[in-house]
């Protein structure tokens, strides 16, 4: 890692202007019973680790789901320190090469990587997804959330960060996932979760204003089908 990237991790917080209060976990709870309802598996016993779990606000969601063997893992000193301040003491300090390095083969049955690989450049993630086939049980599942290159803003979250290397399709993550090993894939849009009414409004409001692009996107090419929300959710099983 370059010295100005680690620079920004060790306190990634501060340098991203993000507060932090226990309030501030009520944000990720939306998306994170999304998450649970779309690609988790049903077994609550299974082990977890979230790669690059940040403040652990997607991992406080999974353990209120009742995921009782949920881990996770992140290199900000200052992120580690504030998850273990508001409760979520299941957070380590860690680097997320180092750990897939010296984790057994078959020891998890999910790994999560929410807004972490568009940080590594190609080489990096080739080589993380095939040591997460690796440590996957059979029957396991990686879940990944990166920027949307074909999004119609998908640009505005691959710059939003100094610390990005790139953003992704769900062609290009599928090529990725195939050349280490795995053969299953879904992936999905990041509409509006309608959690509440707000969101139910803003979910009519994504069908309306994206239907002229899905339009156009048939006349070019023929197909309907198209992800253009910032981000996408992927899941790849292991066979």
């Amino acid at each position: 890692m370059s010295k100005w990237k680690g620079e920004f991790y060790k306190k990634y917080s501060t340098f991203f202007k993000r507060k932090v209060e226990a309030g501030s976990y009520a944000k990720y709870k939306p998306y994170g019973d999304h998450i649970v309802r779309s690609v988790f598996p049903r077994d609550k016993s299974s082990r977890i680790l979230d790669l690059g779990c940040g403040i652990g606000g997607y991992l406080k969601v999974f353990l209120q789901h009742g995921y009782v063997h949920s881990e996770g893992v992140d290199i900000s000193e200052e992120d580690v320190a504030l998850a273990h301040q508001y409760g979520v003491k299941q957070v380590r300090r860690g680097d997320v090469l180092d750990t897939l390095s010296e984790t057994a083969d078959q020891s998890y049955d999910v790994l999560l990587f929410l807004d972490v690989l568009e940080h590594f450049h190609r080489e990096e993630v080739l080589g993380i997804l095939t040591k997460v086939h690796r440590i996957l049980r059979p029957g396991g599942r990686v879940i990944i959330h990166v920027p949307n290159a074909e999004g119609i803003f998908g640009a505005r979250i691959r710059y939003s960060d100094i610390t990005h290397e790139m953003a992704y399709t769900e062609k290009s993550l599928g090529q990725m996932m195939t050349y280490a090993g795995f053969k299953s894939f879904t992936c999905l849009e990041d509409q509006p979760t309608m959690h509440n009414l707000k969101g139910v409004i803003r979910r009519i409001l994504w069908k309306l204003g994206t239907l002229p692009f899905r339009v156009l996107h048939m006349a070019e090419t023929g197909t309907y089908s198209i992800k253009l929300s910032q981000n996408i959710l992927f899941c790849a099983l292991k066979a």
